[in-house]
């Protein structure tokens, strides 16, 4: 048997360029890249109309934190991972990763967010709770290479 799935809503932001995408599973927000726009568009489900927050120098990918109050936003242009406060919609800080940074994504056990750098062909590694840049690895990374002292090692890495 097979499933029917059919389109509930559909929002248009004129103008934008949407790539990565997020759900917040409490709140139900959807937040989208807006890579031409260098924004962030939230979609939530009793907004009228999506707001638009600054997300760095073209965002390509987006992650949220644990709690769902920062969003995570890959900067391919400027090579960085630019943390932005939900509630607040700004930028708070940005993280320097290396050039081209892709895809962000956060491990749910330690709260870090990582980051590829497609150029640099690296990983970054970035604490959650300082914020501040734990481990650059480059090239392919084996478990001992990517050994961390207080991170955890799980599937042979060590993050």
């Amino acid at each position: 048997m097979h499933r029917t799935y059919q389109e509930k809503q559909r929002v248009t932001v004129a103008g934008s360029s949407p790539a990565g995408l997020a759900v917040n599973e409490r709140s139900g927000a959807a937040y989208a890249t807006d890579l031409a726009n260098d924004r962030i568009i939230e979609i939530t489900p009793r907004a009228r109309t999506p707001r638009l927050i600054p997300a760095g120098d073209g965002p390509l990918s987006i992650a949220l934190s644990r709690d769902g109050r920062t969003a995570y936003a890959a900067g391919q242009a400027d090579g960085a991972l630019s943390l932005i406060d939900l509630r607040k919609g700004i930028v708070t800080k940005k993280v320097p990763t290396g050039a081209g940074a892709l895809s962000v994504t956060t491990d749910p056990a330690s709260g870090r967010a990582l980051v590829a750098n497609r150029t640099d062909a690296t990983v970054t590694v970035v604490d959650e709770l300082s914020h501040m840049r734990a481990r650059h690895a480059a090239g392919p990374v084996k478990s001992r290479e990517a050994f961390v002292p207080g991170l955890p090692c799980r599937h042979g890495a060590c993050w």
